[in-house]
């Protein structure tokens, strides 16, 4: 089922920025995006957009390009895309070389973690996408999938609701009997865009399957390791039976964070509010006297896996903040070395004269 714009969650500011471009263009939703071309979603149904050439500016960079999820403004004639609109939300990770961002998903409301309960949960990688979607900014619920698998689901989901600190709702899941499924689609009504987020195999194409009602394919589960293929292989906006869109995503295993400063205090707040309590400001938690992040270590309240995590992403925060001050410094340096090439053109251009 394809979307309309209306249930991609249309709105009257969308418009107004559309009539900012004078009539000549269109608003559409970018549905899935292919080298060198976009299929949107627009008033007329889904369509192709060629997007090579039509993004003139000289300095577009990654987080500039349009990606699944974004509001664009495009000719409806030849279907070009001339703008991306102002985005209200972006999930974006570190790409592989940790020196680029790259947009996973743009003006995303909620951000659906999905994890099985037929393996060992890895709680990092749910508090890292977590992490994520903190900094989008948008809302996240951890659905922990194939309940029906599992003899006690009730104390699996308050074991992983204490070890992400309830950072975030988490609801069991099965599509076998269905149980949990309308708590999900409650999240995702009419306007409402949300993205899955999980590794290959977990159960997100069959998820969305429900939601959507539809039979995308899924691939076998391996029975020597419960571990699933990737069965979605690029990102794609898909329409829910209950009005609203979600974004459905390859398998993720551990993202990279891009720039989540407001993320990590939001994921790991129960952390944050035990520091406010340590007698120095500037304590690390390692020995330091009058630590009440080690007190709490101490009697049980936080656990030392989860400070680890803590710490383990707010390293990678500040080797991607390096990255990303070393690029911007190789770009100053290359705009003063443009500059004084001109200037000195410019100067043998006048002795000539």
């Amino acid at each position: 089922m394809s979307p309309t714009l209306a249930a991609a969650g249309r709105t009257p500011e969308h418009d107004r920025l559309i009539a900012e471009h004078g009539g000549a263009l269109a608003l559409a939703r970018v549905a899935a995006v292919h080298r060198g071309t976009l299929e949107l979603v627009t008033d007329d149904g889904p369509r192709p957009g060629f997007v090579t050439g039509r993004l003139s500016h000289a300095a577009l960079t990654a987080l500039d390009l349009p990606s699944v999820g974004d509001w664009v403004a495009h000719d409806p004639e030849s279907g070009a895309v001339h703008s991306v609109l102002e985005r209200t939300s972006a999930l974006v990770r570190a790409a592989r070389d940790g020196r680029e961002p790259q947009v996973l998903a743009a003006n995303v409301d909620l951000v659906v973690v999905v994890a099985s309960l037929t393996r060992e949960l890895n709680v990092g990688r749910i508090e890292r996408m977590l992490t994520l979607a903190a900094d989008a900014p948008a809302d996240a619920v951890v659905v922990l999938s194939k309940a029906d698998l599992d003899p006690d689901p009730a104390t699996r989901v308050a074991e992983v609701r204490a070890a992400i600190g309830g950072a975030a709702p988490v609801l069991p899941v099965s599509t076998v009997d269905d149980s949990g499924v309308d708590a999900v689609g409650a999240l995702l009504g009419p306007g409402v865009t949300g993205v899955l987020l999980g590794a290959s195999g977990v159960g997100k194409t069959t998820l969305l399957n429900r939601l959507a009602g539809g039979e995308r394919a899924t691939a076998p589960i391996r029975d020597a390791d419960d571990r699933g293929r990737h069965t979605t292989t690029w990102r794609e906006l898909v329409a829910l039976t209950g009005g609203g869109v979600v974004i459905d995503t390859p398998g993720l295993k551990l993202p990279r964070i891009w720039e989540q400063a407001s993320g990590l205090a939001s994921v790991f707040s129960d952390i944050e509010e035990l520091a406010k309590a340590c007698r120095f400001a500037d304590c690390r938690h390692a020995g330091e006297p009058g630590c009440a992040v080690a007190e709490a270590l101490a009697d049980g309240r936080l656990t030392p896996e989860r400070l680890a995590a803590q710490e383990q992403l707010a390293r990678e925060e500040a080797w991607a903040a390096s990255r990303r001050d070393e690029r911007a410094r190789r770009e100053r340096k290359e705009r003063t070395r443009r500059i004084h090439r001109e200037q000195k053109r410019i100067q043998k251009a006048k002795g000539r004269r």
